[in-house]
């Protein structure tokens, strides 16, 4: 049966209306993030890929990062506090990480930790790979994963889950719902804490750190009469992070992290005559974070700073059906962001951005379906002036078992604070760090292609490939001193260029009832113009495994994750001599959680993660293995 443009404007409808019992549609085969509207997943015009909320509460994740670690083209790695992620051989500072259409927040180095995002209040996770710009702008260049969060679906609704494994792991979360005609009401809370660890038992310094952090946070839906609903969400988070480090001098030094963020969020929406609907959202992300730095047994290289980060946005959205084929999303997006830290020159920064946005999904033809899908964004900043990214889509059903869909897109991302206005001088080691207000945004060129192949009612298949080249890349650079002997200067400059190219290729296989195995290996390519090499950190290859037996007769889950990845290129600066390179060995990540139920509101689980011990003290700082146990109970 072939679909048409018809289906994401009847689920404007659906989605204004509560969910009852026995609802044809689940609303969890709905995604937004490709095209900024419903479509049904395999409806979608732009390929985005679902993690939905069965597979998360099997998976035993307790974090998105834990949650990724085993998805396909999904490249985890350890940075400074916390978790990045790369798409496409691109970093983590060129991925837009998005809750409930809000940006976060709390970036260090260019990444968001995704270890600070609970599983418990996800409903599911949407990811889009390649340049989305034109419908999201700046920091959009490799993609988008967005983190949709759960709602009250029944009258009363309660959960709670408790968890104790390796190296005092303490995780509890619970939730409750309430649905009261109009009105549905999710409240949800945690904690969580694990001591620190270390993958050289010989150093004091520690590889990872203790932690110690709750959340509580709620999501809010009325529905009116005529399709209006509005939705309010409030989150916050505390966190203290904890460790020991040691320089090469010998120095060791006590370190801790204090964070708190909160994220609010109003959005009302409403159906309006002849068939649109306008959206509108209005946020607010703020992030707290105090750093202090001991050092044992002298206070000459102590630190004390805070940094107070706060986003404002405005978001505007409207969509509507003409003549059957055309489907109109446009809109306007405003968003200001300050930043207060002792790093930033002035001690203070701000920055705001209006942009504007259009898109039109064109149902050409039904027999084979072709939909086009144009779009384009204009962007216009306080710090660098007008940004235009365009981009295409297509989508084409040749045969009935066959989607093709295919994009090219423009990238782009605005420079961030520290490359703009950061001074930062160390005198113990001799050199200092500017900001350059002049920096121009990096800008890239993507396109994507992919097949999907639905073969039989067992097996479904799918092929991509992507080539992404990126210009402007901000790099430091070193600064003429001036002589005088003073401090080595480095700055920031639009000096580098580099392309990422590969592809990937899935299968989704359910051979019996209750079984069902997703395995994907990716090839992701990577050159850095200026040297000639790889970009440093990426494995060439990449393979992917998750398990979910479901044994209906004794109530049991059983699930097994792996990623498999080559070897990743370092490159350690010598002083007076060119870089030389390191490799992090091929490596092995293997997960295993078995859950049984006892009738319908109690389960026990039981698990392990990274069981081969993958990981080593410089070049992979992963936690080693653990295990651990719980219960879940609901009502």
């Amino acid at each position: 049966m072939r679909v048409s443009l018809v289906y994401p404007w009847l689920a404007l409808g659906l989605l204004s209306t509560p969910a009852v019992a026995g609802d044809a549609v689940e609303l969890e085969d709905v995604v937004v993030t490709g095209s900024r509207t419903e479509h049904a997943v395999a409806d979608a015009p732009v390929a985005t890929e679902v993690i939905d909320r069965a597979t998360i509460a099997s998976s035993g994740a307790e974090n998105l990062a834990e949650l990724l670690s085993s998805h396909a083209g999904m490249d985890l790695y350890a940075a400074l506090r916390g978790t990045g992620l790369r798409i496409q051989g691109l970093g983590a500072e060129h991925l837009l990480i998005l809750v409930d259409g809000q940006r976060m927040v709390g970036r260090l180095d260019g990444v968001l930790d995704l270890s600070r995002f609970p599983t418990e209040s996800i409903e599911r996770v949407e990811i889009v790979k390649g340049p989305s710009s034109a419908l999201y702008g700046s920091d959009a260049m490799g993609g988008v994963v967005h983190i949709i969060t759960r709602k009250a679906r029944a009258p009363q609704e309660a959960e709670l889950r408790a968890r104790y494994g390796s190296r005092r792991a303490v995780d509890v979360d619970a939730g409750a719902g309430l649905v009261r005609g109009p009105v549905s009401v999710r409240l949800h809370g945690g904690y969580h804490r694990h001591d620190a660890w270390r993958r050289d038992g010989s150093s004091v310094a520690t590889s990872g750190s203790r932690l110690s952090a709750w959340d509580v946070g709620h999501r809010t839906v009325w529905t009116g009469s005529g399709g209006a609903r509005l939705t309010a969400t409030t989150h916050l988070q505390i966190s203290d992070h904890a460790g020991v480090d040691a320089n090469a001098a010998g120095a060791v030094f006590d370190r801790r992290n204090r964070t708190r963020t909160l994220n609010a969020q109003l959005a009302p929406e409403f159906l309006l005559p002849r068939g649109g609907r306008l959206r509108l959202m209005a946020a607010y992300a703020g992030n707290h974070d105090e750093y202090l730095l001991d050092q044992r047994g002298s206070a000459a290289l102590d630190q004390h700073e805070t940094t107070r980060e706060h986003l404002g946005e405005l978001d505007l959205q409207y969509e509507r059906l003409f003549g059957g084929r055309h489907l109109l999303v446009a809109g306007a997006h405003g968003q200001y962001e300050r930043l207060a830290s002792p790093r930033v020159g002035p001690g203070e920064g701000d920055r705001g951005r209006v942009s504007v946005f259009a898109q039109n999904e064109w149902s050409a033809t039904d027999e084979p379906l072709l939909v086009v899908v144009p779009g384009v964004r204009a962007d216009v900043d306080t710090r660098f002036g007008v940004h235009v990214t365009p981009k295409l889509a297509l989508r084409l059903d040749p045969v009935e078992r066959l989607t093709i869909r295919a994009s090219y897109g423009r990238g782009f991302r605005a420079p961030d604070f520290k490359e703009l206005l950061l001074r930062f001088e160390n005198p113990g080691v001799g050199y200092r760090v500017d900001g350059n207000s002049s920096l121009r945004p990096e800008t890239s060129h993507g396109v994507n292609l992919a097949f999907e192949v639905r073969a039989t009612g067992w097996l479904g298949v799918s092929a991509s490939g992507f080539w992404n080249r990126v210009d402007n890349l901000i790099a430091i650079e070193s600064v003429e001193s001036g002589g005088g002997g003073g401090p080595q200067r480095f700055s920031y400059g639009n000096i580098g260029r580099a392309t990422t190219r590969g592809g990937e290729l899935t299968l989704r296989l359910t051979p019996t009832p209750g079984l069902s195995v997703d395995t994907a290996w990716t090839l992701t390519d990577t050159v850095d113009h200026a040297t000639g090499r790889p970009l440093e950190g990426r494995a060439l290859h990449r393979g992917t495994l998750d398990l979910r037996w479901r044994m209906e007769r004794w109530g049991t889950i059983a699930t097994l994750r792996a990623a498999v990845e080559s070897r990743r290129p370092f490159y350690a600066a010598v002083e007076g001599a060119a870089p030389t390179t390191r490799y992090a060995g091929a490596s092995a990540l293997l997960g295993v959680r078995l859950a049984k139920r006892f009738g319908t509101h109690l389960s026990i689980f039981a698990g392990a993660d990274n069981l081969l011990d993958a990981g080593d003290p410089v070049l992979m700082p992963i936690a080693g293995r653990s295990f651990y146990a719980g219960l879940e109970a609901r009502l």
